[in-house]
C-alpha cells in the first residue's frame, strides 16, 4: 500500500502500521491511501445492532470516501500473497467500526491501542477500582485479540467475542463435557434424564444457585432463556438449535427444567446444554433480561447495580479494549453450597497482547501465568521458554509437549463458487496439498496428516480404526494426479505463468481467506497451491469478518477447522455437513455460537439422511459405527472439506504463583484457557506462596 505522511485533520483517523486506528491527539502521521484500494468489509455487517447506527458516521464515511474506500460492495483488489514473503493484506476495518459504534460514531476520545504503544483508550469500571491485590493473588491471562467494543456483554448476539473472560469466569453452563473422562459433569444442574423415546429431557438444578446480584437463580431463568431463543431464531447464537430441537419447555418447580423436543434427540444434553467445544447454552437472569430485546441488549456494564449480571465466580472489575480485569465474587453461588472451591485467585487480568514475542518474555519475567504466544513452535517451547525459566511446565514433560487441539486444520471450498463444485476439483485440491510439509515447516514435526475430521483422540480411535481404509488416500500428496484432474475439466498448463487456464482464457483461481492465529498454515496452504498451478490469493481476515464471511458463504476456499466436534463419539462433527445447515448465501446460520456449520454449502441426500440415523440413536449403540461407515464413504467420496492436519496445541503453564494445572499428569479437565471448562481450572488452581 503505496502513501504519503502527512499531519491528521478532519475526523481523527489514520493508517497506522497498516491498520486504521483513531488518533484523538492528531499528532501521529497519517497515510493517503493510493491506487484505489477499496474495503467494503465494514459495510457488511447486517446485524441490526450495527445498521442502526450506520446512518450517524457520515464522519467516517466522508474520511474513508476521501482517501478512496468506497463503502459499498464493489470487488475487493486481489493482493497476491507468497507463503514466504510478508505483506499480506489484513482487514482491519470492522474493528474501526466497532469502535465508532461504542462511541456512538462521535470523534473518539477513547481509542484502542495500537500494537506500537499508542494512546490506549482510557478503563470502565468502578470509580476505586484500582487494582490493590498482590501479584501472587492475582492470574495473568493474556489474550492476543483486541476489543474495539469492549461493553457488550450480550453472548447471543452473532458476532460478540466472549473469549476476554465472559466465557471462561462469569458465564456458567448447565453441563460441562470432561474430555479427560468422557463423561457429561453437572455445573449450575447436578443432574438429567430421558424418557424412553429421547424426546424429553428433565434438567435439574443445583440446590442455592445465585446470579452475581445475589438474586436466586431458578428453572424460571433457563426457561425464559430457551424461550428468548426460540422467540427471536434465527437471530441469537444457538437460537437456530433450539428453534429445531425444542418444542416446548417449562418449569415444573424452582429446581426442575423439563424439555420437550420436536423429535429423538439423545445428545440434546451433550450438545446444547454441556456443549462439545468451547461453550454451551448458558441461562440468562431473567430479571434483567425481561423486556429488552436481545437483539440489540448490549447488557452493558453499570457500577450501581453490578452489571453484567452473569452466575459465575468472578465479576466484571475494569476493561477497556484492551485489557479486561475481575474481581473474585467472595459470595459464589458454588462455593457458599459447597459444590465447589471458591477459586484462590482473587483478581484475574486479561490483557492484550498482540506480540507473541511479548507474552513470551512476560511468562519469562513471571509476569504471565499461561501461555505461550500465538505461533509457538516446539523449538521456542524448548529454547525460549523452558530453557530460561524452570518455573514453567509444558502440558506434556516430553516432546512435542502438546495437548492435541480437538480440531483437525481443514480446508474448505464454498460448493456454490465453481469449479469446486465438482468432486474432481476439489480432489485435485487435495492432492495438491502437501501435508507433512505443513506438518514439518508449521509443527517442526510435532503432529500428523489428518485423514479426516475427527481428532485422534482414545475415545474417538475406535471409530477411526472403522474408517481408516475409507480415509487413508485422503492424505495422499499427488501432483501428477492432481494435474490430471485438473486437465480432465478442460483446464491447459501454462509455462509461462506457472497456473492452469480455462477455455476462457483465464487463470484457475482461488481466493482463501483465513484468521490470523492461521496465517502460517494459510501461508503455506496457499504457496503449494500456487506451485500446483492454482492461481491462488490469500487474505487475513480479522476473526469477527472471517466469521461473518464465511458464516455467510461469501468465500471460495478458507484454512479453518469446519469439522471440529466430535471429541467422544462420530456424530456431533459428521453432523456439521448435514444439508439441513445449508442457507442462502449472504446469510448465515445461528445454530451454535459459530454460525459455521457447513460453511460450504454441501449438499447430499443420503449422506444427511444416514447422519440423521446416526443422530437418533443412542451414545454407544452399535448400529452408530456402520451408518457412519456409510456416511463416511460418501464423505470421502465426495470430500465437501479436505482434512490437512491434526493440530498440536502448544501450552505451558507458569509455577511461580500458581499450581494444580491440568496437564497430561494431572487431568482433571482440558487444558484450553479460552473455553468455558476453564471454570473448573479456577476452583482448582492452588497458590504456591
Amino acid at each position: 500500500m503505496a502513501g504519503s505522511h502527512r499531519q491528521c485533520s478532519r475526523p481523527h483517523w489514520c493508517w497506522v502500521q497498516g491498520v486504521l486506528q483513531p488518533n484523538p491527539s492528531r499528532s501521529l502521521p497519517c497515510i493517503d491511501i493510493t491506487e484505489g484500494s477499496r474495503c467494503s468489509a465494514w459495510s457488511q455487517i447486517s446485524h441490526p445492532f450495527f445498521l442502526q447506527r450506520l446512518s450517524s458516521c457520515s464522519g467516517l464515511t466522508t474520511h474513508l470516501t476521501a482517501h478512496g474506500i468506497q463503502h459499498n460492495n464493489q470487488k475487493r483488489r486481489r493482493v497476491q500473497v507468497s507463503a514466504v514473503k510478508p505483506g499480506i493484506l489484513r482487514v482491519w476495518l470492522v474493528a474501526v467500526f466497532l469502535v465508532l459504534l461504542a462511541a456512538g460514531c462521535a470523534a473518539p476520545a477513547a481509542a484502542p491501542a495500537a500494537p506500537s504503544g499508542e494512546e490506549a483508550a482510557p478503563e470502565t469500571g468502578a470509580a476505586a477500582a484500582t487494582t490493590t491485590a498482590a501479584r501472587k493473588d492475582i492470574l495473568v491471562l493474556p489474550m492476543n485479540v483486541n476489543i474495539p467494543a469492549p461493553d457488550i456483554w450480550n453472548p447471543y448476539i452473532p458476532g460478540t467475542f466472549i473469549l476476554q473472560g465472559m466465557n471462561q469466569n462469569m458465564m456458567e453452563p448447565l453441563f460441562m463435557l470432561n474430555y479427560e473422562t468422557g463423561e457429561i459433569e453437572g455445573w449450575l444442574a447436578e443432574s438429567y434424564s430421558g424418557n424412553e423415546t429421547q424426546d424429553e429431557f428433565t434438567v435439574v438444578l443445583r440446590e442455592g444457585t445465585e446470579w452475581s446480584d445475589g438474586t436466586p437463580l431458578t428453572a424460571e431463568d433457563v426457561v425464559f432463556t430457551i424461550n428468548m431463543l426460540k422467540e427471536y431464531a434465527p437471530q441469537l447464537n444457538w437460537s437456530g438449535a433450539v428453534e429445531k430441537w425444542v418444542e416446548s419447555v417449562e418449569a415444573v418447580d424452582d429446581r426442575t427444567v423439563k424439555f420437550t423436543l420436536t423429535a429423538p434427540n439423545p445428545r440434546f444434553v451433550l450438545e446444547n446444554l454441556a456443549g462439545t467445544t468451547s461453550q454451551a447454552i448458558v441461562p440468562l437472569p431473567k430479571h434483567v433480561w425481561e423486556g429488552q430485546d436481545p437483539v440489540t441488549f448490549r447488557n452493558p456494564f453499570d457500577e450501581a447495580t453490578g452489571a453484567p449480571i452473569f452466575s459465575g465466580p468472578y465479576t466484571v472489575l475494569r476493561f477497556s479494549s484492551t485489557e479486561f480485569v475481575y474481581k473474585r465474587n467472595d459470595d459464589w453461588w458454588g462455593a457458599k453450597t459447597g459444590a465447589f472451591k471458591l477459586p484462590a485467585p482473587l483478581e484475574i487480568h486479561r490483557p492484550w497482547i498482540g506480540n507473541a514475542e511479548t507474552h513470551n518474555q512476560m511468562l519469562v519475567n513471571n509476569e504471565a501465568d499461561a501461555g505461550p504466544g500465538s505461533g509457538a513452535t516446539l523449538s521456542l517451547i524448548q529454547s525460549s521458554l523452558l530453557a530460561r525459566n524452570d518455573k514453567l511446565i509444558p502440558y506434556n514433560t516430553e516432546p512435542p509437549y502438546g495437548w492435541l487441539d480437538p480440531c483437525p486444520r481443514m480446508f474448505t471450498v464454498n460448493h456454490t463458487v465453481p469449479p469446486w463444485d465438482k468432486k474432481e476439483m476439489r480432489w485435485a485440491l487435495s492432492y495438491t496439498f502437501n501435508r507433512q510439509q505443513i506438518v514439518d515447516v508449521i509443527y517442526e514435526g510435532a503432529s500428523v496428516p489428518a485423514t479426516f475430521i475427527f481428532p485422534t483422540y482414545d475415545g474417538m480411535m475406535p471409530y477411526y480404526e472403522a474408517i481408516n481404509d475409507i480415509v487413508a488416500p485422503i492424505a495422499e500428496y499427488n501432483p501428477d494426479k492432481a494435474r490430471e484432474l485438473i486437465e480432465g475439466q478442460g483446464y491447459t498448463f501454462d509455462e509461462g505463468s506457472g497456473f492452469f487456464v480455462g477455455p476462457d482464457g483465464n487463470n484457475l483461481k482461488i481466493d482463501v481467506v483465513a484468521p490470523p492465529f492461521m496465517e502460517p498454515t494459510a501461508r503455506l496452504v496457499v504457496q503449494q497451491l500456487q506451485d500446483g498451478g492454482i492461481d491462488a490469493v490469500l487474505r487475513i481476515l480479522e476473526w469477527g469478518i472471517f466469521r461473518d464471511e464465511t458464516g455467510r458463504g461469501q468465500f471460495e476456499g478458507a484454512t479453518d477447522w469446519s469439522g471440529c466436534g466430535s471429541v467422544i463419539e462420530p456424530w456431533f462433527g459428521m453432523n456439521r455437513y448435514n444439508k439441513s445447515w445449508v442457507n442462502p448465501v449472504g446469510t448465515a446460520g445461528t445454530e451454535y455460537v459459530d454460525n459455521t456449520n457447513n460453511a460450504g454449502r454441501w449438499v447430499n441426500d443420503e449422506y444427511s439422511a444416514l447422519v440423521d440415523q446416526m443422530g437418533s440413536l443412542p451414545l454407544g449403540d452399535p448400529q452408530v459405527i456402520e451408518l457412519m461407515k456409510q456416511a463416511v464413504t460418501i464423505w470421502a467420496d465426495e470430500l465437501p472439506a479436505i482434512p490437512l492436519i491434526q493440530t498440536p496445541a502448544f501450552i505451558v503453564f507458569n509455577t511461580t504463583y500458581w499450581t494444580n494445572w491440568p496437564t497430561a499428569d494431572n487431568n482433571y479437565i482440558q487444558p484450553p484457557g479460552h473455553w468455558q471448562h476453564f471454570l473448573r481450572v479456577l476452583t482448582e488452581l492452588q497458590p504456591a506462596q
